[in-house]
């Protein structure tokens, strides 16, 4: 279970930020089809997540990365509207093992469908780390300005064979990650409801 602020920009289970991803052309894999501010799951996790028009479209990006040795194949979209970042992952094993479950976290609904919840704060001592992290120079590369501290909302499912997964995140700057409050917790929640709408996708 990738379960610490090391995982943010990437996957759902403990992968260093310091483990650089390798880029792959989009023709050798690309588990999202983008339509403007929509995106589509194209794995056996189908879940379809349409986003506020505010918020601009940073681009996709597809890589290889290994934790805890499985490797994993990852689609990954950025959207941002000021301060704001809203990331969609979708992921496969590359090995076929199963072993992806959501169940020990904590599960919210999202439009009416279950998901996993998770909430991340990347520190202010990061950011030396962050700039060998694949996807966190992608979203500076688009113009991103990514200040930390950093505080991720995250919502995780895995597929029924537990061998693909999407996750979806809503991230904003914040003054302290140890001083993180309830406020925040829920100003950022209403904002999730507000920008993000998802549908599964049988």
């Amino acid at each position: 279970m990738r379960n610490d602020w090391k995982s943010l920009f990437w996957i759902s289970a403990a992968t260093a930020l310091t483990s650089m991803a390798n880029p792959l052309q989009a023709s050798e894999f690309d588990y999202l089809d983008s339509h403007a501010n929509s995106v589509t799951a194209t794995h056996q996790a189908g879940y379809k997540v349409q986003i506020e028009p505010s918020f601009e479209a940073l681009g996709e990006l597809h890589h290889r990365q290994a934790s805890r040795d499985l490797m994993f194949r990852v689609s990954f979209a950025a959207y941002a509207n000021e301060g704001d970042l809203i990331l969609i992952h979708a992921e496969t094993l590359e090995d076929a093992s199963g072993v992806l479950d959501y169940g020990s976290l904590p599960q919210t609904m999202l439009n009416g469908l279950s998901f996993a919840l998770q909430e991340q704060c990347v520190p202010a001592e990061a950011a030396a780390a962050l700039e060998t992290n694949r996807e966190a120079m992608f979203v500076k590369e688009q113009g991103y300005q990514l200040n930390l501290p950093f505080h991720m909302t995250q919502f995780l499912v895995a597929s029924p064979d537990g061998n693909a997964e999407v996750k979806i995140s809503y991230g904003r700057e914040v003054a302290d990650c140890a001083a993180v409050s309830e406020d925040f917790k829920r100003e950022t929640r209403r904002r999730v409801d507000e920008f993000i709408e998802v549908e599964q996708i049988e």
